[in-house]
């Protein structure tokens, strides 16, 4: 405990002083006009529409002297999101750089294929019971990011005041002992069912396993440990694990850092594709029912990676029985955030 909180830094591909303009889609004006009262508040000239007359494509050709656009829409508007983060016409001007955001309620995005478009920079959930305006926060969230300001951190997602907690962790015991601390936490001080708790311990006992095992290479950038994870290691100390967590009673957030940076978008859709198809690789090597497991689990997963340089996994998991499901069991996760701003050669 008590090991320096990493922070969060700013991705220099953003850009706060960029002329930027977003586009709100909701059949709902009230709903539209409350999420461009968001994006304004983070510097966005804002246009809504309640049904799309024209194609996105020309929205933005319409407007040559803006920058940087957002394009934000419910589930129904996923498609037309999709076709002008695709097109050539709307990315053709090198100045030109172009996001989209999507959001719904629980089944209503198929989320890895919103996400293989380039430029999707998250799917946000309408989670029914929210007392927090969870999609108006991450909106912002991500809109912010786009400006300049660094990604949520963890105590963002807190109420005011909570104290988040962190360790350095470099081998299966540190591993270990995290997880039964979190779960003791749970069932002895916040009242969680042992199913909930249970499930919050998969989570942090998958966080940790995916930084120790997958992150770190060699100097080749050769993985060294991710061909069997469930091998004994001891990470260096440079090399370790840092892991945060904190609650304030309603939701409990978890993170772990660490400071190779490869966790690439197409690694995460790849896991919830398999996953979904129930081709999970359960065997010593096989990471595939990690990221899946904790995208179940959590309200929001926030993924923040530098290439090279660090990833950050943040786990929003809620305590309420009416917000994590209605019953003592999981829900799938409702919210995906994975600003992929610059994606390394070749990735997708």
């Amino acid at each position: 405990m008590g090991l320096p909180n990493p922070g969060a830094t700013v991705r220099p591909k953003a850009d706060a002083k960029a002329r930027a303009c977003a586009v709100v889609v909701d059949k709902s004006r009230p709903v539209a006009k409350k999420l461009a009262r968001v994006l304004v508040s983070a510097g966005y000239t804002v246009k809504t529409f309640e049904e799309l007359q024209t194609p996105l494509v020309q929205v933005i050709q319409a407007e040559p002297a803006v920058q940087q656009w957002l394009l934000v829409g419910e589930s129904g508007a996923a498609a037309a999101i999709g076709a002008a983060l695709s097109s050539k016409e709307a990315g053709k001007d090198a100045a030109r750089r172009v996001f989209g955001v999507v959001y719904g309620g629980d089944g209503e995005i198929d989320v890895p294929a919103v996400c293989e478009s380039s430029g999707v920079l998250g799917t946000l959930g309408v989670r029914p019971g929210s007392q927090r305006l969870d999609l108006e926060s991450e909106l912002l969230g991500l809109a912010s990011f786009l400006r300049g300001q660094p990604l949520l951190p963890l105590q963002a997602y807190l109420l005011w005041g909570a104290q988040a907690f962190s360790t350095g962790i470099t081998n299966i015991g540190g591993r270990d002992a995290a997880e039964a601390r979190l779960v003791k936490l749970c069932t002895d001080h916040l009242n969680v069912s042992k199913r909930l708790a249970d499930s919050i311990g998969e989570v942090v006992h998958e966080l940790i396993t995916n930084a120790m095992y997958d992150a770190p290479v060699d100097q080749k950038g050769r993985p060294l440990y991710a061909h069997d994870r469930t091998a004994p290691i001891e990470l260096p100390a440079e090399d370790r694990v840092i892991f945060r967590y904190g609650t304030d009673g309603s939701r409990l957030v978890v993170e772990t850092s660490d400071r190779f940076g490869r966790l690439r978008r197409s690694d995460l859709l790849r896991s919830l594709r398999r996953a979904a198809s129930g081709q999970v690789n359960r065997g010593p090597g096989g990471a595939g029912i990690g990221l899946s497991l904790v995208c179940r689990t959590a309200a929001t997963v926030q993924v923040d990676v530098e290439a090279g340089v660090r990833t950050r996994v943040t786990a929003v998991l809620d305590l309420e029985p009416a917000r994590s499901g209605g019953s003592d069991g999981p829900r799938p996760g409702r919210s995906l955030i994975f600003p992929d701003l610059a994606p390394a050669p070749g990735s997708t």
